[in-house]
């Protein structure tokens, strides 16, 4: 009986220890969002080190969109990379099922592309997105070499400054996959709850 009762507390400390994976932990690449959602809630480890060292909304804004100045995200097309910020919709905190509904307000559609409500959405980790930016790759040049810096800098912020950061495909579907304009997402919330969105598109045909 006493032995039990010696082993009690530490029962009790397995049973309410809670362990939150990281942002990216939970993301599945390239997974098509089609089946019933799932009520698990993957939350970053947030620690009172983490939240004093992140900027308001204002500063990372204006890193991001140094950063990312002059980059393109390249597909069978090159586009820029925009920086916009949704006050306050930071929380709930963007998912594959909510992200249409968080976007609205800053998306434009484009010419002769299929309607925001209609797309399909895949979800994809940052790490896979920025792989061919960030890592050396043996197709490299010049050009891609002398950009990496700049693109390992904008991953260091959103990183650093983000929590819940993710990322979103979302284009028509197809029995190939989405194609062939494909809007993309960078997401994540501020230390103040604002919404950072970090948008282009790839063209895939």
């Amino acid at each position: 009986m006493s032995r039990f009762f010696l082993l009690l507390p530490a029962l009790l400390a397995a049973c309410t220890t809670t362990a939150y994976p990281a942002a990216d932990a939970g993301a599945t690449d390239a997974a098509a969002v089609d089946a019933a959602p799932s009520f698990a809630v993957a939350l970053p480890a947030l620690t009172a080190t983490t939240v004093a060292h992140r900027a308001p909304t204002a500063t990372v804004q204006a890193e991001l969109a140094a950063a990312a100045s002059g980059l393109l995200y390249t597909s069978e097309s090159d586009y820029p990379l925009q920086v916009f910020v949704l006050p306050g919709a930071g929380t709930p905190h963007v998912t594959a099922w909510n992200i249409k509904a968080k976007v609205a307000p800053i998306y434009v559609q484009r010419p002769q592309t299929l309607p925001l409500a209609q797309r399909a959405v895949e979800s994809l980790t940052l790490t896979k997105l920025l792989q061919p930016y960030v890592e050396p790759q043996d197709w490299w040049g010049d050009f891609e070499k002398a950009r990496a810096p700049q693109f390992q800098k904008l991953k260091k912020i959103l990183t650093s400054q983000l929590s819940y950061l993710h990322v979103y495909r979302v284009g028509p579907k197809t029995p190939w996959g989405l194609s062939p304009d494909i809007d993309v997402f960078i997401v994540g919330t501020t230390v103040e709850g604002d919404l950072i969105v970090v948008a282009t598109v790839a063209i895939e045909t």
